[in-house]
């Protein structure tokens, strides 16, 4: 499959959208001024003693690696979905990945037995395999003639599911109910370095088995015959895929949340960029996927300054209308 290479110009584009996202969040919306001069300050001769370049260091910084890395994860693992089960509706929270990873992280905060001993982005991803497993099977994604909307209404459902069960750990969580509420809406207000450090190393992972299974995706969009008389081998490419959405996935909800409806509304706005080639597709839904973050968690600072509102709030009123017009068309 062959696509024409995106122009220089749009390229260019989303950079300046991810570039200027980044410098906003840096600066925009803090107790103490930040200037321009304190971020090339940083940037190029650090002094310690200075304090906006210490709040840049040690709060900013972290905080927008963090984003970044987050929205670039699940706009990459919706991609891979949607690529994967030729669905226009996939993505991790429509099919209850996110739901079931948030669930046992949820449970691991009040104590639940062998949970809370755990890691928790082996917590995050044990949530995450056994959900999605559950929707796919449910939804027919492994009969012969998977059905959309059948794996769409299957995780709905055990979305719900999952939802009420999370809910009723937050009531049990009693003292640590506001802090589990404001993780579970999709916040990075919690992001640090540490957070970072336990982000990017699961995050590389996923990202290199997304690129390694780009072509298999490609000549898997031809249809699962065709595929495999180009010497595809289908199974191996689904689990390929499906472990890079889990690392990716479980990865970003364990540091931030619940953050919904990325990884369904950046592909489908990368695809009208670039077209359907993976190989193009995925690098876009990086860049476009971190720049909606960034800018998403930039003005979750500024609605209720100086509290914040979760960033999964803004992603939650911008993705909704989204699915509801795409759900109503029925097609990309």
């Amino acid at each position: 499959m062959r696509c024409p290479a995106m122009p220089i110009l749009i390229w260019l584009l989303l950079m300046i959208f991810l570039l200027s996202g980044s410098v906003f969040s840096l600066l925009s919306w803090s107790s103490f001024l930040l200037t321009w001069d304190d971020l090339t300050g940083y940037l190029l001769a650090f002094d310690p003693t200075n304090m906006q370049q210490q709040i840049l260091a040690s709060i900013r910084m972290p905080r927008l690696l963090t984003g970044l890395m987050i929205g670039a994860n699940l706009a990459i693992a919706g991609a891979l979905m949607q690529g994967l089960s030729r669905n226009a509706l996939a993505s991790p929270s429509i099919l209850g990945i996110n739901a079931g990873a948030a669930c046992c992280m949820a449970l691991a905060t009040i104590g639940v037995p062998i949970l809370s001993d755990l890691p928790s982005l082996v917590v995050a991803a044990l949530g995450g395999v056994v959900s999605g497993a559950l929707v796919m099977s449910l939804g027919g994604f492994f009969s012969q003639r998977p059905h959309p909307l059948k794996l769409v209404l299957a995780g709905m459902a055990i979305s719900a599911l999952l939802i009420g069960i999370t809910r009723a750990a937050v009531i049990l969580a009693d003292d640590k109910a506001y802090s589990v509420i404001n993780w579970l809406a999709g916040s990075l207000s919690s992001a640090g370095w540490a957070q970072w450090h336990s982000l990017w190393p699961a995050s590389l992972v996923g990202l290199m088995l997304a690129a390694y299974v780009a072509k298999n995706l490609n000549l898997l969009a031809l249809g699962n015959d065709v595929a495999t008389s180009l010497g595809l081998n289908i199974r191996r490419t689904c689990l390929v895929t499906c472990l890079a959405v889990v690392l990716l996935t479980a990865s970003s909800v364990a540091i931030a949340g619940s953050i919904g409806f990325v990884g369904m509304l950046i592909p489908h706005i990368a695809r009208r960029v670039v077209g359907y080639n993976f190989l193009m597709l995925l690098p876009a839904c990086a860049l476009l996927g971190a720049g909606l973050i960034v800018w998403a968690d930039s003005f979750s600072r500024a609605i209720a300054f100086p509290a914040e509102t979760p960033v999964g709030v803004l992603t939650a009123l911008l993705g909704t209308p989204f699915f509801v017009i795409l759900a109503m068309r029925g097609k990309s």
